[in-house]
């Protein structure tokens, strides 16, 4: 499992529509690492709803939190005219995660250099947002920014 698909109606005034292929919301859009390759990539493609009037803008996201991003690459692409948007998830590593109250350390004290053991944990939470534009706004510097739809690396236990 390396690829997600998804489709999204950008709203200018209220939450915007992000769904799975099959209809499901995708607000929280969960992964099992295990099903990911250890150095692999996960790959979120979202399509604009075909008769929309929106086009994705800049590289079509912002990444509002990656607490654990030395442990993976963020990249995101525009194509298909705006219409589509490719974020990759690369270069995922398992069992190294900032502990709590390292988080909160480096936060807070950006100027210090800081040492700090990691956590063995293998969830990671990737926030980010859309960020979209009105097609026919050639000149306009008003952008269009999404709910968070999180993307979750967790060890998942298996169902029976």
């Amino acid at each position: 499992m390396n690829d997600l698909s998804f489709y999204v109606i950008p709203n200018a005034h209220a939450q915007w529509e992000v769904t799975s292929q099959s209809g499901a919301s995708a607000e929280e859009i969960k992964v099992n690492y295990k099903d990911l390759i250890t150095g692999g990539s996960l790959n979120l493609y979202f399509e604009l709803a075909k008769e929309s009037d929106w086009t994705f803008a800049e590289n079509g996201s912002y990444f509002s939190d990656a607490k654990d991003n030395f442990n993976y690459q963020l990249n995101s692409i525009v194509a298909n005219s705006g219409k589509s948007l490719i974020v990759t998830i690369s270069n995922i590593l398992p069992h190294q995660a900032l502990s709590k109250e390292l988080a909160e350390s480096l936060a807070s004290s950006p100027n210090k250099a800081i040492s700090g053991q990691l956590d063995q944990k293998a969830n990671y939470e990737i926030n980010f947002r859309l960020i979209a534009k009105r097609a026919g706004d050639l000149n306009s510097l008003v952008r269009y920014f999404s709910q968070d739809p999180r993307v979750i690396i967790e060890d998942m236990e298996p169902t029976l």
